[in-house]
């Protein structure tokens, strides 16, 4: 295959792409205007609707020609690429990071940078009995944000499979079927006590970010927390995707996925590929501005009916750890009507 250095190749069929798509669209504005001017008698003065209209279908044109492209050109070439810049900054490396990961990671970068430190969390259990299930397999995926330089930003991944109680095997495993933990994974198993005590670590003080982890990801790592150690989980808050996002019906991760337009998860039940998936849905979401993108917005949600699931009242899509004495007030704020009869009194005795 023929070595080509990527950015001369994308420089030029671009801007061959791009002149194509222009001169597409001003050959279809100039005979849209004919028309309607002999239809209406009016000026050559363009509505901006119409002009943002036809940019969109321009650029659009362009997206799929240039992709088409080079779709077709990897088929026949091996691209390069020629380092001209050199990083005067410190980095920390064995990251483990595919350059797809860090490049997915540095678009969304400026869409997270306003909260505090995230945790995308999920988990893997051989039941959906929130009361019973066990554990099998946790991921906690943190985002690490340098805003002065994009290559510095990285992801910090703790993942492990979870063995329940000694003894325990993939016949005791009844989602087998579905997230596959069997035997052989079982072997690798972190001790659930020792699995417990890095949980709680790894998500102390960070807002914890998932798909239905306010009613089922967070509640079962409580309850074992509290059966297998003495330390509390001292998250602040969570974030959670599923009542984000479906208002009014029950959904998998797969349809939020399919209904974004994002990338297929490569591994669904997967605890680490859904952790990861959930990092492009939230910054879709806050693109979208379907949930905010600070703290401070993201806690006056909290407070708000626009909270609570539309389907299930139960489901709220920010939920305050009790645990956390930064936010645990607003758990226990007081009723406008107690307040006023408060203030009542005292300014009458």
């Amino acid at each position: 295959m023929q070595l080509v250095e990527f950015s001369t190749w994308f420089q030029t069929n671009a801007l061959q792409q791009l002149k194509q798509s222009l001169q597409q669209m001003t050959q279809l504005i100039d005979e849209q205007i004919q028309i309607h001017s002999m239809e209406h008698k009016s000026s050559n003065l363009l509505p901006s609707d119409y002009l943002k209209f036809q940019a969109e279908r321009c650029i659009n044109s362009f997206k799929v020609n240039i992709l088409s492209e080079l779709e077709q050109a990897c088929l026949s070439k091996k691209f390069c690429f020629d380092v001209k810049t050199t990083i005067d900054k410190p980095i920390k490396l064995d990251t483990g990071l595919t350059l797809m990961q860090r490049a997915k990671l540095t678009a969304a970068a400026h869409a997270l940078h306003s909260l505090p430190q995230l945790a995308f969390l999920d988990i893997e259990t051989d039941s959906p009995n929130i009361n019973t299930a066990n554990i099998l397999q946790i991921s906690i995926i943190k985002p690490v944000l340098n805003l002065d330089h994009n290559t510095l930003n990285y992801l910090t991944t703790w993942s492990s499979y979870v063995l329940p109680w000694e003894g325990y095997t993939q016949k005791n495993n009844t989602a087998y079927h579905i997230n596959k933990i069997g035997d052989k994974e079982l072997e690798k198993a972190m001790e659930i006590s020792d699995a417990m005590l890095f949980a709680t670590y790894h998500l102390c003080q960070t807002v914890i970010v998932g798909y239905n982890i306010n009613h089922f990801d967070i509640p079962i790592l409580k309850r074992h927390i509290n059966s297998h150690t003495d330390e509390p989980l001292l998250y602040k808050y969570s974030i959670d995707l599923y009542p984000a996002i479906w208002k009014n019906k029950k959904q998998q991760l797969g349809d939020a996925i399919r209904a974004y337009n994002l990338p297929n998860n490569p591994n669904p039940h997967d605890a680490t590929a859904d952790a990861s998936c959930c990092i492009d849905l939230l910054c879709e979401v806050i693109e979208r501005n379907e949930l905010p993108n600070t703290e401070d917005d993201l806690l006056d949600l909290f407070g708000s009916p626009k909270n609570e699931w539309q389907h299930y009242k139960k489901y709220k899509i920010i939920d305050i750890n009790p645990e956390s004495k930064s936010y645990s007030h607003l758990l226990y704020a007081t009723p406008a009507s107690s307040l006023k009869r408060k203030l009542s009194q005292i300014s009458t005795s």
